[in-house]
C-alpha cells in the first residue's frame, strides 16, 4: 500500500502543478468525473464541511459497463490520508472501520453515504470552505486512476455518524466522543 500511496501522491502532486494549482479549486464548477469506461457518476460528489482534522466524502458511481471495478486507494491533497471506510453495527453499536476496497459490478453502482460506506479524509491540512471543489484521486485493483471532483458542503438532512462520536473499531483511528474527532 505504501508504493501505491507514493504513486497517487505523486500523481495527485504533478497533475495539480501541471494544471496551475496545489490547493482546492475556485467555486467555478469543474468536471465532475474524469471517469473510467462504464463508469458515470450519479449527481455530485461532496464532501462534509465540518470542524476539526476529519471528514467524509461521498458519491454515487454506476457501473455501465460489462467490467467489474474495484476502489483499493483514494488520495486527495486536503488530507495526509484517504481511507476507504465503512460503518456497521457491532454487538449494538455503530463502528466505523477501515476496508481494503470498494466494489461496483458491472450493471450495479456504488452508494458512498453518510452512516455507510465512504471516503475519510483523516489529518486535514486546513479547515474546509463550503463551495470549494475538491480533487480526489481513486486508484482500482488494476491500477488504473480516475479523477473526481467533490464539492465541500454542509450536510443538512442526512445522519453524521462522523460528527456524533459512534465509536471505531480497535485496527482504526478512536473518535473522541466528546467532541466527535479522531484522537491523536
Amino acid at each position: 500500500m505504501k508504493r501505491s500511496k507514493r504513486f497517487l501522491g505523486g500523481l495527485l502532486v504533478s497533475g495539480l502543478l501541471a494544471s496551475g494549482f496545489a490547493a482546492p479549486l475556485a467555486a467555478d464548477e469543474p468536471q465532475i468525473c474524469e471517469c473510467r469506461e462504464g463508469l458515470e457518476m450519479e449527481g455530485t460528489p461532496w464532501i462534509r464541511l465540518m470542524p476539526g482534522d476529519m471528514t467524509g466524502g461521498y458519491f454515487v458511481l454506476r457501473n455501465h459497463g460489462e467490467r467489474d471495478y474495484r476502489i483499493v486507494a483514494a488520495d486527495a491533497p486536503i488530507s495526509e490520508v484517504v481511507e476507504l471506510h465503512e460503518h456497521a453495527h457491532v454487538d449494538g453499536v455503530m463502528r466505523m472501520r477501515q476496508v481494503d476496497g470498494l466494489e461496483i459490478p458491472a450493471g450495479e453502482r456504488l452508494l458512498l453515504e453518510p452512516g455507510g460506506l465512504h471516503l475519510m479524509f483523516i489529518r486535514l491540512h486546513e479547515p474546509l470552505t463550503a463551495g470549494d471543489w475538491i480533487p480526489v484521486i481513486l486508484e482500482f485493483d488494476d491500477g488504473g486512476t480516475m479523477e473526481i471532483h467533490a464539492r465541500v458542503q454542509r450536510g443538512e438532512g442526512s445522519s453524521d455518524s462522523h460528527s456524533r462520536g459512534h465509536m471505531m473499531d480497535d485496527d482504526t483511528h478512536p473518535m473522541d466522543p466528546e467532541h466527535g474527532q479522531h484522537g491523536h
